[in-house]
């Protein structure tokens, strides 16, 4: 009986524990006027590491469930990297399949896509074929071990091995972009080795400058019935990082273009950006 008791006990206080160390609430992003400029409805999150501190705008949104699309290629060169499917980020060239990627009916990935090209120039461009010869690859078992590891997400790697991330079975909240990102920030992914975190900090990175170092990647998401952009990564300033992500509907494809300037403003607003 005591051992029963005692076995009560300590289940009741590691419950306890967890509500206490679970997310404060989010501190308010004031974010509508970037978004209705635009005339799209979005979401961003922004979460300051040292600080602890969750800063949301539209928190419904934020924990609506979308297609990762492209800003899965973070997340997929880990594990790439990570398997052998591709041996390194510069050398290792992935084959092109001859097809130039489409949507509505036109060209959308850079030339350089059009081609075999290393992780750097994949990842850089977003060039899709490279990744889907990447995920063949891979193969379904290992992406359903790294999926569960992580928590990315609802896991789901069913479907054509080369398209799960695209066709809408995987799907992520922006809360859980953040929640991802912030493991690959710190390094702290699960499975994934120092050598592998260390060729992503390097490709990922798309500006470096005295005061501070933005590492980030885009995403489109085409599987549902609105188009939805993505921006997410994080920035490093000093000893203080800053994990981001944010989404917009995208009715028109040139909407895609609002996303970095949306999400640079709110980044300097929250102090990430100078």
């Amino acid at each position: 009986m005591r051992k029963k008791l005692a076995r009560i006990f300590m289940t009741t206080a590691l419950l306890a524990g967890a509500a206490c160390g679970a997310q404060a609430a989010d501190v308010p992003i004031d974010a509508k006027a970037l978004f209705d400029a635009a005339g799209v409805d979005g979401t961003m999150v922004v979460y300051d590491v040292r600080n602890q501190r969750r800063m949301t705008y539209n928190t419904a949104r934020a924990a609506t469930a979308y297609s990762p699309a492209s800003t899965f290629k973070i997340f997929n060169t880990l594990i790439g990297l990570e398997t052998g499917a591709v041996a390194d980020v510069d050398n290792d060239r992935l084959p092109w399949d001859g097809k130039v990627w489409m949507h509505h009916g036109k060209p959308i990935l850079p030339e350089v896509c059009n081609g075999e090209v290393p992780l750097r120039v994949a990842l850089k461009n977003s060039c899709v074929p490279a990744y889907q010869a990447l995920a063949r690859r891979v193969g379904a078992a290992q992406y359903r071990k790294y999926l569960g590891a992580a928590h990315f997400g609802n896991a789901d790697a069913e479907g054509p091995v080369d398209r799960f991330w695209l066709n809408g079975h995987l799907q992520i909240t922006t809360y859980q972009q953040v929640d991802f990102l912030r493991d690959a920030a710190a390094h702290k992914v699960p499975l994934i080795s120092a050598r592998s975190f260390e060729a992503l900090d390097d490709i990922l990175t798309i500006e470096r400058t005295p005061t501070y170092t933005l590492r980030a990647k885009t995403g489109w998401a085409t599987s549902g019935k609105v188009d939805v952009g993505w921006w997410v990564g994080w920035v490093t300033r000093g000893e203080d990082t800053y994990v981001f992500a944010m989404n917009l509907d995208m009715p028109r494809s040139e909407i895609g273009a609002q996303r970095q300037p949306i999400a640079r403003a709110v980044l300097k607003q929250v102090g990430a950006l100078p």
